[in-house]
């Protein structure tokens, strides 16, 4: 008990917290909300210099929004360079920035495609158990607006961003490049690290969150679509908040398909035939709605692929996984050289 009350004692004491440190912690005058977190960086061949964890949203209520950067370390000096936002998947419960399929170092191929001449973010999202639709979606909008107001900083040319995504990030990747200019999706005002009055007041970031493309692997697009390309109902309950056989309209206004027209951008669709999690169905019909709409669209079927280029053998699953990525890294080249 005296050991305790002696403890107590000297924690009371000025100065006993930074006793050795040569210093006191710097005091505000009012309640501190910045992240002051050193930015820590690893770095990649080519040049590239990754900062994971940047927070670009915060709501109240719920955990910051944050994203992996992969930056070229000469962006103060070099000309803007596209930009590429990859959506994870993980049935919109699971998942996060740092995965992909059977890749062994997602993080690796994302400094690839930098290296390629790209910035390249990688974002995490609300996941089902947070927050329902249109709260997904709205996050992939509130990351590409953020981007953009970062685009100096970052070496981004904000005439030149492009989404891409696989199974559940398919789907918001794809219906987040569809949805130009609907304001249903528009991201709420970033307010969690706002004082009370300024939170009240905040609005969105102005900037535009319209993509020029998107490359979309094995994702689902057409949630009212049967004849074996349905999706899991529990899941997709989990996304929408309710029974997509009860809620049609929800499940239709979550639907890329609902908003394909003319102007769509351009947009490449690989997917396995063989897929048991997201029927093949799902990018066919797509395919099909970009086309009749006279809108670009690109089609790579993967003969016998399973969910997430998964094959019988490991040799297939390598061969198919390899030949996504090169399609997809053609894919922007051409976006991003017209």
């Amino acid at each position: 008990m005296r050991w305790r009350l002696v403890a107590l004692a000297l924690a009371a004491t000025p100065g006993f917290a930074t006793a050795g440190t040569g210093r006191q912690p710097a005091i505000s005058a009012k309640s501190v909300r910045d992240d002051t977190f050193p930015a820590v960086e690893a770095r990649y061949p080519g040049g590239i210099v990754a900062r994971g964890h940047v927070e670009y949203a915060n709501y109240v209520g719920y955990r910051p929004l944050q994203l992996d950067l992969y930056l070229h370390a000469d962006r103060a000096t070099a000309k803007p360079r596209p930009l590429v936002i990859w959506v994870h998947g993980g049935g919109w419960s699971r998942g996060d920035a740092r995965q992909s399929g059977a890749f062994a170092d997602w993080p690796g191929v994302l400094a690839m495609l930098a290296a390629r001449g790209y910035v390249v973010a990688s974002v995490d999202y609300r996941l089902s158990g947070e927050a329902t639709f249109p709260a997904p979606v709205q996050d992939v909008k509130a990351a590409v607006r953020f981007l953009r107001s970062q685009a100096g900083a970052y070496g981004i040319d904000p005439a030149r961003v492009y989404l891409w995504g696989g199974s559940a990030g398919g789907h918001l990747a794809g219906l987040a490049t569809v949805t130009c200019g609907v304001a249903a999706f528009d991201p709420p005002a970033s307010t969690g690290r706002l004082p009370g009055s300024q939170a009240r007041t905040a609005k969105p970031l102005p900037q535009s969150d319209c993509v020029q493309g998107a490359a979309l692997w094995y994702g689902a697009f057409d949630f009212a679509l049967g004849g074996g390309t349905a999706l899991n109902a529990k899941t997709l309950t989990g996304l929408l908040g309710c029974d997509p056989a009860v809620c049609r309209d929800t499940a239709v206004a979550a639907s890329p398909i609902s908003y394909v027209k003319r102007e769509t951008p351009p947009l490449l669709l690989i997917h396995g035939t063989a897929d048991e999690e997201v029927g093949f169905g799902q990018s066919e019909a797509m395919a099909a709605k970009m086309k009749a709409a006279g809108a670009p669209v690109e089609f790579v079927p993967v003969a016998g692929a399973n969910h997430g280029f998964i094959d019988a053998t490991p040799e297939a699953t390598q061969r198919d996984s390899l030949m996504a990525l090169d399609r997809t890294f053609a894919f922007f080249d051409r976006l991003s050289r017209r």
